[in-house]
């Protein structure tokens, strides 16, 4: 394992961290969308069924307040995904960086001091 100064550690574990945090973001994102998208298609379901509610066959708005939520999540999902992709990319960069400075391990021995 190669030796990592204080600095470098502490970069690694602060770009760990944000990773997490937007890992979770994107979760949060995911459980809203899917929310979104299952309330809009049961409420379009009913509307195909003719269990809705008026019985005319027409939404009720569950388009115009469910379709630009849904648009608004998947953007912001897009944006997530791109900035956790550049965080992890960040993090294996710095992780070839502290592996290419390691100083190479020898596999030659080292000299006895009392020269034998």
């Amino acid at each position: 394992m190669p030796v990592r100064d204080p600095a470098s550690g502490r970069a690694a574990a602060l770009l760990g961290r944000l990773i997490r945090e937007e890992a979770d973001v994107l979760d949060g994102i995911d459980e809203r969308l899917q929310g979104q998208a299952e309330y809009a298609i049961e409420q379009l379901n009913c509307v195909v069924e003719g269990r809705d509610q008026y019985r005319h066959r027409s939404t009720d708005g569950v388009l115009q307040l469910t379709g630009p939520q849904i648009d608004m999540l998947l953007a912001r999902r897009g944006d997530a995904v791109r900035h956790l992709t550049g965080l992890c990319a960040a993090f294996k960069a710095m992780s070839q960086a502290a592996t290419a400075s390691a100083p190479a391990v020898s596999h030659i021995p080292a000299r006895r001091p009392n020269g034998r």
